[in-house]
């Protein structure tokens, strides 16, 4: 089975389990999580559009980040709430400021740093605030994502064509080794644009410093 055709029995699960106003979409402008915003968005259920989306902004955000969140607001016709910090302070912030949610939907693919052994429904690790992390795209490749995004005209961040392809925050990430093109002539360095990696899943994160 595809991992196309996963994602919305994990979604229909999720439904199943949680009512709308108890899950919240993490979103950070990345590729994964765009994803999951569009096909949420399109999902041909009325509660899938009652899920939350909150942006988790990191300490030092691209400003193509903060105006690609802005293009989401606009382009989904969504409201978009935003929290601060570190990943786990800003759980425990959205926790506290809706009591109510009990499950955050999240972009991990199984090739993410850590991820290899999660599962489609995995709670919280202790420590971390309680909550039920749904994984529609652990099975997704980097190259399915893209595909995706291109074969649906989804929108994204224009980091993506300079050459990033694994966004963190200003302090952490550079256009990807594995994408730099230089001109023999006049030496000038540009980056190919993210789809074009090679060996995605091996190389996506060669950026994240």
């Amino acid at each position: 089975m595809s991992a196309l055709l996963l994602f919305p029995q994990i979604l229909q699960q999720a439904l199943s389990m949680f009512r709308p106003e108890e899950l919240f979409l993490s979103f950070n402008g990345g590729k994964d999580c765009t994803v999951l915003l569009d096909i949420i968005h399109n999902m041909n259920r009325k509660e899938a559009k009652r899920i939350k989306c909150i942006y988790v902004r990191p300490l030092n955000p691209f400003s193509e980040i903060e105006e690609f969140v802005e293009v989401c607001r606009s382009h989904y016709g969504i409201t978009i709430a935003t929290v601060s910090g570190g990943i786990k302070a800003a759980l425990e912030t959205i926790c506290q400021e809706d009591p109510q949610l009990r499950a955050c939907i999240m972009g991990s693919r199984k090739t993410d740093p850590y991820c290899e052994r999660l599962e489609p429904f995995k709670e919280t690790d202790p420590g971390w605030p309680k909550l039920m992390r749904i994984n529609p795209l652990l099975e997704w490749s980097c190259d399915d994502i893209w595909s995706y995004i291109r074969d649906h005209n989804v929108p994204y961040c224009t980091l993506y064509d300079q050459g990033y392809t694994s966004i963190g925050d200003r302090t952490n990430t550079i256009p990807n080794p594995y994408l730099k093109v230089e001109e023999d002539s006049t030496g000038d360095i540009t980056y190919l644009p993210a789809y074009t990696l090679k060996d995605a899943d091996k190389h996506e994160r060669a950026g994240r410093l």
